[in-house]
Formats: C-alpha cells, sequence, structure tokens
C-alpha cells in the first residue's frame, strides 16, 4: 500500500508542477511515468484515485470552492476576517484597490491551474486507456473511462460557471479552453455555448459507459472501482458495499451533472428528464437520512451512538472523502472534538441571518442540526462528525446532493403545481410538514420559495451563489451592484502565455 502510494503521488506531483506553471505546456518526459503506472488495472485506478485527492485540495473542494470562497461571496457569512473582506472589495468595490486585487487573484490563479492539472491528469489516462483494454477485467474498463470522462465534463463546467458569465449572457462569449489531450500546443478559447456542448457530450459517453456501474446495479465493487481499500470505508452497520461508490464519478453523478448543465443553459426539458431519472432511484439508492440517525447527533458519551449522520449521508450523489476534513474547516467553520487553534478566518454566521434563512422555523432538521453555538454567534457544522460516529458518516463532502435534483424538477416543472409537489417532497423530509406550500401560488412565488430552499440547503457546498449567478439574481447583497461581479478573470499568466494579451 506505501507503494502504491508513492507511485500515485510522485505522477500527482509531476503533472501537478508542469500544469500548475503551464498546463498548455506539458512535458513528454512525463511518458515515461504514465507508462509505469498504466501497466495494470489497479493502476489506472490509482491513477482516478489521485485525481480525487487532488480535488479535495484546499484551493479546490476541500475549502475554496465549497465552504469558503464562493459561499462568503453567497453572502452566508459575517464576514470580519481583513483577509475575507478582501473579496468583497475584489469583487464588489474599488478596481483600483490594488492589494485586494492581488491577494484575490492568487487565489483565483490556484483555482484555475488546480482543475486544469487534474484535467490533465485525466487527459493522461484516458489517452492511454483504450491501447490497454486487455489489462482490464469484466467491465471495468468502461467503468474507469466513464468515470474519467464525467471528471473531465464535470471539472470543465465548474470552471464554466466561475470564469463564464451566466449562460443568458454570455453563451456566445469566449470562455475556457475545453481540454481532451495533453499538448504543448496552446489551447483555444470556446465559446461557452461550444463548451457547454463539449461538457455535455462527455456526460453522455460517461453515462453510457457507466451503465454496470456497481452504484447502478447494486452490486459490490471491485477493489479498481472502489473509494477505499477494502475494509477502510464501509462500517459494520449493514450498509451495501456498494455505496462506497457515492465517493466516486458513479452512473447516478453523470446525469445528475447533465440535470445541472441543461438548466445552466435553460434547456428544462432535459434538466427535467434527468432530474427525474435520479429521483425515480431514490428510495433504493438515495434513501432520505433517517430522524433516528439524527436524534444523537453530537453526542460521544456511549459507543453505541454511532450513527449520526449530520451530513444526510444517504442522500449524496457523489461526495468527496476528505481524510483531513476537520484541519480543513479548523480557523474556518466547526473546529470539532480538538478545539480552534486559530480565529482569524473564522466565518461566522449571525444569529438573525440563520434565523432568516429558515424562517424561524426551527423544526427544520436543517436549523436543528447543522450549526454550533459559537461566541454568541453560529459556526456552520454541517459536516463535522465526532469520533464515536460510525466510518460510514465520517470525512464526507457532497458535491451533488438528491435535494439538488428535486429544486431543478421543481423549477423545470410543466406546471406550478407540480413544482410545488416536487417543493414539498423535500420540505416534508426536512420536518417542515406543518408549514405546507400553497399549491395554487404564482409561479413568481414559486421561484422565490425555490430560492429560499437553496439558501436553507446548501451552506457549505458553495451552490447557492452558483444559483444566484445563472439567474443573475443580486438582491442576495448590498456589494452586489453589477453583475459582472458574478465572473472571475482567467489568470493573467494564461493569457499572457496564450497570446490573449
Amino acid at each position: 500500500m506505501k507503494k502504491t502510494i508513492k507511485i500515485l503521488w510522485m505522477a500527482m506531483t509531476i503533472f501537478s508542477i508542469i500544469s500548475c506553471e503551464d498546463w498548455l505546456d506539458v512535458n513528454a518526459s512525463t511518458e515515461l511515468d504514465r507508462n509505469e503506472l498504466f501497466k495494470t488495472e489497479d493502476g489506472y485506478g490509482e491513477a482516478l484515485i489521485g485525481v480525487y485527492v487532488g480535488m479535495c485540495d484546499a484551493s479546490l473542494y476541500g475549502r475554496e470552492l465549497t465552504f469558503d470562497i464562493v459561499d462568503m461571496l453567497g453572502s452566508y457569512y459575517n464576514i470580519t476576517s481583513y483577509n475575507h473582506v478582501n473579496w468583497y472589495k475584489y469583487n464588489y468595490g474599488d478596481p483600483t484597490n490594488s492589494f485586494a486585487i492581488n491577494y484575490c487573484a492568487a487565489y483565483i490563479d490556484d483555482i484555475w491551474n488546480k482543475i486544469y492539472a487534474q484535467i490533465a491528469n485525466i487527459n493522461s489516462l484516458l489517452e492511454a486507456i483504450d491501447g490497454d483494454k486487455n489489462v482490464f477485467s469484466d467491465d471495468n474498463y468502461s467503468l474507469i473511462k466513464g468515470e474519467a470522462l464525467g471528471l473531465r465534463a464535470y471539472l470543465h463546467f465548474d470552471l464554466v460557471r466561475l470564469f463564464g458569465e451566466a449562460y443568458s449572457l454570455g453563451k456566445d462569449k469566449e470562455c475556457i479552453p475545453y481540454v481532451t489531450k495533453l499538448s504543448s500546443l496552446v489551447n483555444p478559447l470556446f465559446t461557452q455555448d461550444d463548451a457547454i456542448e463539449m461538457i455535455l457530450e462527455d456526460l453522455k459517453e460517461a453515462k453510457k459507459l457507466l451503465e454496470n456501474d456497481p452504484m447502478h446495479l447494486g452490486t459490490s465493487p471491485s477493489g479498481c472501482l472502489a473509494s477505499l481499500p477494502s475494509g477502510t470505508y464501509l462500517s459494520s452497520d449493514n450498509i451495501p458495499v456498494w455505496h462506497n461508490r457515492r465517493f466516486r464519478f458513479n452512473y447516478y453523478a453523470a446525469i445528475a451533472t447533465m440535470a445541472r448543465v441543461y438548466l445552466w443553459k435553460g434547456d428544462r426539458t432535459n434538466a427535467l428528464i434527468c432530474a427525474k431519472e435520479v429521483i425515480e432511484d431514490r428510495e433504493s439508492k438515495f434513501p432520505w437520512v433517517l430522524g433516528q440517525n439524527l436524534t444523537y447527533v453530537g453526542n460521544t458519551s456511549n459507543t453505541r451512538y454511532r450513527n449520526q449522520d449530520r451530513s444526510f449521508a444517504t442522500e449524496h450523489i457523489f461526495a468527496l472523502n476528505l481524510t483531513n476534513l476537520e484541519s480543513l474547516m479548523d480557523s474556518y467553520i466547526y473546529m470539532g472534538e480538538t478545539g480552534a487553534s486559530t480565529a482569524q478566518n473564522r466565518l461566522e454566521i449571525e444569529i438573525d441571518r440563520r434565523s432568516a434563512i429558515y424562517e424561524n422555523y426551527t423544526a427544520d432538521l436543517r436549523y436543528q442540526y447543522w450549526f454550533e453555538a459559537y461566541n454568541g454567534k453560529f459556526l456552520l457544522a454541517k459536516f463535522y462528525q465526532n469520533s464515536v460516529t460510525a466510518r460510514y458518516f465520517q470525512e464526507r463532502l457532497p458535491l451533488i446532493r438528491l435535494a439538488e435534483m428535486y429544486y431543478i424538477a421543481a423549477e423545470c416543472a410543466a406546471t406550478t403545481s407540480d413544482g410545488v409537489d416536487y417543493l414539498e417532497c423535500v420540505r416534508q423530509k426536512r420536518g417542515l410538514s406543518s408549514y405546507t406550500l400553497d399549491r395554487s401560488m404564482s409561479p413568481e412565488q414559486l421561484e422565490t420559495e425555490i430560492r429560499k430552499e437553496y439558501q436553507k440547503e446548501f451552506w457549505g457546498e458553495g451552490q447557492l451563489w452558483y444559483y444566484y449567478k445563472r439567474k443573475s439574481y443580486m438582491n442576495f447583497s448590498s456589494y452586489m451592484t453589477n453583475v459582472n461581479f458574478f465572473t472571475f478573470s482567467r489568470p493573467d499568466i494564461e493569457e499572457a502565455n496564450a497570446g490573449r494579451k
């Protein structure tokens, strides 16, 4: 295992260093390292795990693209940290404030470089896999390739959401390079519309290849398809072993991502089809969080209180396994059992802010279990699980969750009453059965209710800001005076190296 990890990290480091300096300038000498890694089925599996490890980086989904930068910009928190205030100066303030611009640009450059580093790793795998079909057993060739194509699409789509305008405003404007090959040649910028079509093409192919995903069939994954080595992931609580495919880009992740992409481009018909396809398999694959798994949240007094499902793990369609989650959260959101090491970047939530978002519905399970009191305010404790908690519920941060499929279906439903029904499916499971919505409400009222649900559901996941951007909705912040504030600038060095400046 130690040897495997060493090889994996060597390969990741080589690709990451090259990509972070100039991802367009891939050195051909990396062929040697790829040939060594891609000799066996397990080598391909390890290469993909390396991509997930890279996605867990604090500069990506381990912090900045989930509970930090994009959630700050979505106005969830009471921003007091001097460093965090820079984001408002950069995005919404004085464009001549060079310190804030340089401070934030460094983070944005890191996001761009590290996403493209993982795309380079994926393309390295995809360029080799078709010539190595003979090393795979069963249907693992299709499953590994499908997973890689799905991840490539997923990462490119988040680049579009960060560096492109809302589709309705910028579909014909140059947006990002869509990179499908390792090459020293400059990759051109694609219009957002063209990039979206390439994303959908990859996702459709991924879905076909992942048809026999153990997550879809309800079977046990082989070693190269599992999330972690056997025995280190699932607890002994009678959870089927195919559940560890939630930590991989599985069959349902491909469909759910398509639902997101179609909705982003305004194709409500196909967005609804995809969302409903996931919803139809909900009962057997994504059961709603159980009340009995919330009763003892936070209790450390007895090991019999092991099933503490604070993040609603059973509803995760695609999640990351962050083994250092507590250290990533520390000094930002919840400090966990060991306490906070520093409060300099603390993302605090005002009591009134929490109450307003949940409309003072204290019965809401999210209101009850996702926060912990801290110095007269609250901290987000949604992802934290104490040491008593069963292994299955620990160290997970969702990138796609079930509720989003219902919100997409609600927005795309043929009638407002159908839309309300989809919203009510989530609300009833969140403890709001005594606060039912009016099925005869207007389309405008339904849109308001959907927005409220996004605000309640997606603390710490980055999705609320993307929702605001897609809708060009700016009333969430007094700083938001220009729709252009939603769009990050491509790194200067990328523009210069590509001859665009």
